[in-house]
């Protein structure tokens, strides 16, 4: 973020803020640019700077007076991207510079909320009252004109360029997101998703109807076909948004108004004799809520309402659809638990899981356009218009490629490659995640698995059997690349034990080599710094292994970095790389001497570490044909003696150098690290 911005902010702390907001005076009127102000951020509350806002359909309802909860004059808006700007007394879970989506839906968090604890809801109460009255938690308004109050909207009133939500309502975000395509998953698509991940939980295999093709049905279809359902109907009226809706993922679409005998209850059933196993109402007509629910399969079929009808309006059906084994139900905001859930929806997108672009049908800059916006969304193609209002002074992040993703041991195996500013290059690595053990359970800690000579980010993940005990703990695992690759340096692929696979986690200094092999600062600083940013993971929780060079790396990487990592753990580690022929080639290569060296050799290191000394369990077999030659764990452990660093030299009888070993012993080293990382009793 830009020091103008900041500054900016700090002189308008405390400070009543006029600025544009695009006013709703009455139902049914145009929306009204004009200056209003905005009252300081009062206890529990944060002011934010507003950066990108998508139109949502509920705005529109409002606008049009069919909302029996709309209150005028009132700043519509609530699917916003934004920076916070200032923060009232007692908040801490956001500062000045924070990026955050204003949620409608929010979530305090608290022990004896039973609606936050329940993995059950997001419907949090605790400000409900009050939001649905138009104003703060307090029971009053922080937005003005001329001194006549203005209400607020939904908790969120981001029609404006700066906005006071409550604290509970922000959810904290990635920094580099795009903020105007990451807007939008402050509602419509979210809920699309969620009512799909969440309030059904459609599993592969299913049959799905999806009832109106706008945003809201679209993103419906694109989580079930994540999901592995293998029939997905869009229906609609109109038939120029179902070349949208199979690209999202429908296997086909019907117009309910145009197919034979304009009954499309009899053509859905046509298809599937008894129903199909979810549908999804996303118009908000409350006769479509009836045929999705009667189109839902008997014995065991889900119908969801997801559109918001008009005001007064009721749903019926005749009780033996129920009877027969239908379940009807419905969803607000995916059933998401927003300051939770709404930073990993984010990530996801990021990672290039699910996509944003295909809703983004129009884009307005400045929010004196708003107006267009509405017009745009009332023309009937468009998805979502999504109007820039301000400037954030952040660049969006470059983001990583999605080379795979596949499902292993209670969790995600998933493959990405990035351009690294370290390396100069595309590096490629991996990352298991663990599935979750609850939906508010702590993020998982992380291991960092360094591979050896030879090696890529693939060795390990597919052969260390590690992803069992790291699932059932709930550890997540990064597997780095060894070495830059195709950086088209003269000689990096003349050997094995040097250059391509062979970047020995050092910061290369001399002039062919410092340019791109800066594996050190990779793997200790970028890599990190990336993956906090990209994964559900706790950053402040990390711990590091490897294998020969890659144990080598481990333990350096600690060594020089006291209190970096919780505990550090290695498989037939090189241990005094300046005393053997490994290093020393590594080293003249890389560093231009052997003595430069010393500054990446455990053993030299540990005689002068000053810090936190956790436990180094280091794994040896005794038949390893490096053992003598290249390893000289016994020199280590002499080492770290002297000093008084603990340190476990396991000597394993008749087990070589190769990954039959190393999977022999993973499942103690994973719970090695699981204790000292609190996911595991400590011994």
């Amino acid at each position: 973020m830009s020091t103008a911005l900041i500054e900016s902010f700090k002189a308008t702390a405390g400070k009543t803020i006029t600025c544009k907001a695009a006013v709703a005076w009455e139902a049914k009127k145009p929306l009204d640019i004009t200056d209003i102000q905005i009252a300081p951020p009062k206890a529990g509350e944060v002011r934010v700077k507003v950066i990108s806002n998508a139109l949502c359909h509920t705005d529109i309802y409002t606008l049009d007076g069919h909302d029996p909860e709309g209150l005028f004059p009132c700043v519509l808006g609530h699917e916003a991207a934004a920076v916070v700007e200032s923060i009232g007394e007692g908040v801490t879970s956001v500062v000045p510079g924070d990026v955050v989506i204003p949620c409608y839906t929010p979530e305090c968090k608290k022990h004896e909320c039973i609606f936050c604890q329940s993995p059950k809801t997001n419907l949090c109460p605790t400000i409900r009252s009050t939001q649905g009255q138009g104003f703060m938690p307090d029971g009053t308004s922080r937005l003005s004109k001329d001194g006549k109050p203005i209400y607020h909207f939904m908790g969120c009133s981001t029609f404006a360029e700066y906005a006071v939500i409550a604290e509970i309502s922000a959810a904290k975000i990635n920094p580099g997101a795009d903020l105007n395509k990451m807007c939008l998953l402050g509602c419509g698509v979210a809920t699309g998703w969620g009512a799909v991940f969440n309030n059904t939980k459609v599993p592969p295999g299913s049959t799905v109807a999806v009832f109106g093709l706008g945003a809201l049905g679209l993103s419906v279809i694109q989580a079930a076909k994540v999901s592995g359902a293998r029939y997905i109907v869009g229906v609609d009226i109109n038939d120029s948004k179902f070349p949208t809706a199979v690209e999202m993922g429908a296997t086909e679409c019907v117009n309910s108004m145009t197919c034979e005998d304009g009954d499309v209850k009899k053509w859905l059933l046509g298809k599937e004799k008894w129903g199909y196993d979810y549908t999804y109402d996303c118009t908000g007509n409350v006769n479509v809520m009836r045929c999705a629910l009667e189109v839902a399969h008997r014995g065991w079929g889900e119908s969801c309402v997801i559109g918001v009808a008009a005001a007064g309006k009721e749903i019926s059906t005749r009780p033996f659809q129920l009877v027969t084994g239908r379940n009807w139900k419905g969803t607000a905001f995916g059933g998401w638990k927003s300051r939770t859930e709404v930073p990993k929806l984010v990530q996801t997108v990021m990672r290039g899981e699910m996509a944003l672009e295909p809703y983004i049908t129009h884009t307005f800059q400045g929010l004196e356009h708003v107006n267009k916006s509405i017009d745009a969304l009332h023309s009937g193609t468009c998805l979502r218009a999504v109007v820039q209002i301000g400037e954030s002074g952040l660049v969006p992040q470059t983001l990583p490629k999605l080379k795979g993703n596949v499902r292993v041991e209670g969790g995600w195996m998933k493959q990405l490659s990035h351009w690294s500013q370290s390396c100069q290059c595309e590096m490629t690595f991996s990352v298991f995640l663990p599935d979750p053990q609850a939906r508010t359970a702590p993020l998982p800690p992380v291991l960092y698995f360094l591979s050896g000579l030879t090696c890529s980010d693939e060795n390990a993940r597919t052969k260390a059997h590690f992803a069992q005990e790291a699932g059932r703990v709930g550890l997540a695992v990064v597997f780095p690349d060894t070495s830059p690759r195709g950086a088209n340096i003269a000689g990096e692929d003349d050997s094995w034990d040097f250059g391509t696979a062979a970047g020995f986690y050092v910061n290369a200094t001399t002039p062919n080599w410092s340019k791109n092999y800066r594996m050190y600062d990779y793997v200790t600083k970028e890599l990190p710094e990336l993956v906090a940013g990209l994964f559900p993971v706790d950053p402040s929780k990390m711990s590091i292994t490897g294998h020969s060079m890659g144990g080598h790396g481990a333990m350096i990487c600690h060594l020089k970095n006291p209190g970096k990592y919780t505990s550090v753990s290695a498989f037939a580690p090189i241990c005094n790389p300046t005393a053997v022929p490994w290093g020393e080639k590594a080293f003249t290569g890389y560093l231009g001497s052997v003595e430069a060296g010393k500054e990446y050799d455990a053993t030299e290191l540990v005689k002068k570490y000053k810090g936190p000394s956790p436990p180094i369990l280091i794994d040896q077999g005794t038949a390893d044909g490096f053992l003598n030659s290249q390893l000289k764990p016994e020199n280590f452990a002499a080492a770290a003696a002297s000093v008084n660093y603990p340190c476990q030299v396991r000597m394993q009888p008749l087990y070589d150098h190769s990954y039959y070993f190393i999977s022999t012993f993973m499942r103690d080293h994973v719970d090695h690290h699981a204790r000292a990382l609190g996911l595991r009793p400590k011994l």
